[in-house]
């Protein structure tokens, strides 16, 4: 044993028990100095005790330390590093204890600024290699502490407190080999085994407060590069951690928890979940079933319930984890969750979220509370919406409002509460990003299909004046696209349905055009090479996703013997697909449905457009099964289109009037001679007040006198009625609307109900709808408390 050692220690101890622990007496440290550097060129067994007892003091209670024995103590820290890492272990038992207190020491904010030097930059890199070369031996060693210590601190330093990203590391590529290296994962999974402990192993410390950490606070780009990687090592592990917490998260520590959160929070906003390339969709579907079952249980840490409600949420821009979590009819299951996280904000906005994804027609028209569900989102969007801050929550959101406007409740209630304000400003702000003002545009398509919104947006020239100049000027081709289709809707002239004749000439530039959402590309694309080898004339739109002039899709369909409705829940959604597909239906175009989407049931406007029409479904029956029956609907189509022009020409050389006499449409002049528009009437607002004259009134003022035919003798009661039975079942209701006026038609000549003037009626009678009998359920079937938002 030193004795000069020995009486410097016990000065020290002497400073420490008088709380004198920053005396600078450089005399004794210089002492010290120079008997460790005599031991270890003499004595080498005798220099590592010394050094042991020398750094457990000064780790204890550090003192002011001067140059000179800083530089020992590093030198010696750096020759204890190479060693543990080149043997696996320590040649002497207590050298391990050493390099704790070494690591206490150079951690301390007074001389960290130490283990900032390039020799020991390079020595805790050639550390971190050894872990990810060498796995299970490193990890489990005592030294593991020391790294992780070392690491933590490192972080902390270079993120100035966790308050700046880490650019250019040293260590990047040495922490991305340690990710990536098999034990980690297994460290990962291991930690269900160790939960319910409140102590955590220093291989755990490393890889969640070391490696986890440091990924939240790279740089964004070069985390983005490796993120795929990370996802395919790494995903796995954590769902499985997700699941022990499932079955036995009752028992497990607050330390565990506390690692459950940093895991789950790296995979949801850095390295993120969900990928487009359904890498690990198994995994993904997994670890969201996985979080729906833990959301209902006993919440012990609303952090990671808000990542579990997160995690779904995140499943749903997966178009094959969307198809599973519909699949799984969770609306019930979302509709409680309401309830129980009434308090927490950030919860309920992403169960909204949810439900607008999930949510069919049915299931929207058996809500009490649509008003609730738009209220939220834009009392949201208004909070966010001139925040540079939430722009990444401001595109979800936006694209979360896309998928609810399909549903005509939540639209009208948008509507009514001044989102179209809202819409316009985030289109018009050109400090938004592209991809805002792109999906407020797109919402604003869906909106325009609605009279009233139309006519609101007609009147504000300054934003038309806007989006015109933005369909010509604008670089960015799908926010192009999303102006010039906004403005074709609003300004397209209005076509006489004298031009819409059913008989329309056979000289057709294209034989078929196919109407398609970009997501159903790959079956579309496959069909029209099809059709093209045999001879067909087909219109496509190969690059739709960029957008192509709008005037090409109208003269397509308007130059189109078919057109081919390509449905799926994306093409449902789409503002561009509906736009296509009402076009069809006002140019009175022959249309063929197509399901494209395996187990795709069209609803809403889709619906009723396709009401009574022959589907063929591909998935169903396979390609080559389907395209020929396909061709068989073409082929039947064409023989009854045919007949009907026959017959139509028998009948006008029937009745073919002199050449001085015009053309007269005889149903509409005995319609109007027989019901005549009184300008002084006045509509009582209640329906159910409405006598047979005032329903008459009501359908000449609104131009709807395809109606009349079949409702000229129904009072308020009786129309009413008929208004809600097209609630319950919009679809069949238009189709059997047709099916009693061609009854009731006495000519050859057929009088139809265009899908137009029926919106219509639905839209001008629900005003004059009590509020009371709009809100309670038209399909009289009672209504689930789940169906309650609260």
């Amino acid at each position: 044993m030193s004795e000069l050692i020995a009486q410097s220690c016990a000065k020290l101890e002497e400073w420490k028990e008088n709380g004198q622990f920053y005396q600078t007496d450089d005399s004794i440290l210089n002492d010290i100095v120079t008997e460790l550097e005599r031991l270890q060129s003499s004595n080498a067994t005798s220099f590592r005790r010394e050094m042991n007892k020398v750094t457990k003091l000064l780790s204890e209670n550090i003192i002011y330390l001067n140059e000179s024995i800083l530089t020992v103590l590093m030198n010696d820290f750096l020759q204890l590093l190479k060693q543990w890492r080149e043997s696996e272990n320590f040649k002497v038992s207590y050298d391990s204890e050493t390099c704790e207190n070494l690591c206490t020491i150079f951690t301390d904010s007074n001389y960290s600024h130490y283990s900032q030097n390039e020799s020991f930059i390079e020595e805790f890199n050639q550390c971190l290699l050894a872990i990810a070369r060498l796995g299970k031996v490193m990890y489990i060693h005592s030294n593991m502490k020391v790294i992780s210590s070392l690491f933590i601190n490192y972080t902390i330093i270079h993120s100035h407190n966790r308050g700046y990203l880490i650019n250019d590391s040293p260590f990047e590529d040495a922490i991305f080999k340690c990710l990536f290296a098999p034990y980690t994962a297994e460290v990962v999974t291991q930690l269900k085994a160790s939960a319910k402990s409140g102590d955590r192993s220093p291989a755990e410390q490393f890889v969640f407060d070391g490696l986890f950490d440091f990924l939240m606070l790279m740089n964004r780009d070069r985390l983005e590069q490796q993120a795929w990687i990370v996802r395919k090592h790494l995903l796995p592990s954590v769902c499985e951690l997700v699941k022990g917490y499932a079955s036995e998260g009752e028992h497990w520590s607050e330390s565990a928890i506390r690692m459950l959160e940093e895991a789950t929070l790296l995979f949801l906003y850095y390295v993120q979940m969900t990928e487009t390339s359904d890498q690990d969709l198994d995994v993904q579907i997994s670890l969201v079933d996985t979080a729906i079952k833990i959301l209902p249980g006993n919440c012990r840490s609303i952090e990671f319930h808000k990542h579990c409600i997160q995690y779904v949420y995140l499943g749903t821009q997966n178009d094959k984890i969307l198809d599973h979590l519909k699949s799984e009819k969770l609306t019930p299951t979302m509709l409680k969750l309401l309830t129980k996280y009434e308090n927490e904000s950030d919860i309920q906005f992403n169960i909204y979220r949810i439900l607008a994804a999930i949510m069919t027609e049915d299931d929207i028209k058996r809500l009490a509370d649509p008003e609730k569900i738009a209220r939220v989102f834009l009392d949201c969007l208004r909070s966010i919406m001139h925040d540079s801050v939430w722009v990444v929550r401001l595109k979800n959101l936006l694209a979360s409002l896309k998928t609810l406007l399909q549903h005509d409740q939540i639209r009208d209630e948008i509507y009514k509460q001044s989102g179209i304000s809202l819409f316009i400003q985030c289109a018009n702000s050109s400090q938004n990003d592209p991809l805002v003002q792109q999906r407020a545009l797109e919402n604003l398509l869906i909106m325009s299909f609605n009279k009233n919104v139309q006519n609101e947006l007609k009147q504000n020239t300054d934003f038309l004046e806007y989006i015109k100049n933005m369909s010509e000027t604008s670089t960015n081709v799908d926010l192009q696209r999303a102006s010039e289709s906004l403005f074709w809707l609003l300004t397209k002239e209005e076509t006489s349905e004298s031009s819409h004749s059913t008989d329309q000439s056979s000289k057709t530039t294209y034989d078929i055009m196919i109407s398609y959402c970009h997501k159903d590309k790959d079956l579309c694309f496959q069909l029209y090479d099809r059709l093209q080898e045999d001879n067909f004339r087909v219109w496509i739109d190969r690059d739709q996703m960029h957008g192509t002039p709008l005037e090409a899709m109208s003269n397509a369909i308007e130059n189109s013997e078919f057109v081919l409705v390509c449905m799926s829940d994306g093409y449902k959604q789409s503002g561009y697909c509906k736009m296509e597909a009402y076009y069809a239906v006002e140019r009175q175009c022959l249309i063929i449905p197509l399901v494209v989407k395996a187990q795709y049931r069209p609803d809403g406007w889709l619906g009723i457009i396709v009401t009574g029409r022959m589907r063929v479904d591909f998935p169903k029956y396979g390609f080559e099964d389907a395209y020929q029956k396909l061709i068989v609907e073409i082929n039947r189509t064409r023989k009854e289109k045919k007949a009907d022009l026959k017959s139509t020409l028998t009948s006008m050389h029937h009745e073919m009037p002199s050449k001085n006499t015009p053309p007269v449409n005889e149903e509409k002049t005995k319609l109007q001679s027989t019901y005549q528009a009184k300008t002084d009437h006045r509509l009582p607002s209640n329906i159910e007040q409405w006598t047979i004259d005032d329903v008459q009134q009501f359908l000449l003022k609104q131009h709807l006198e395809s109606l009349l035919p079949i409702c000229s003798q129904m009072t308020g009661t009786r129309l009413l009625a008929m208004y809600k039975m097209c609630l319950v079942n919009s679809p069949l209701m238009f189709q059997s609307l047709n099916n009693e006026l061609v009854m009731s038609n006495t000519k050859e000549k057929r009088q139809i109900l265009t899908l137009s003037e029926y919106l219509q009626f639905l839209e001008e009678t629900k005003s004059f709808v009590p509020a009371s009998i709009e809100k309670s359920d038209p399909t009289n079937v009672p209504r689930s408390a789940l169906c309650v938002l609260s």
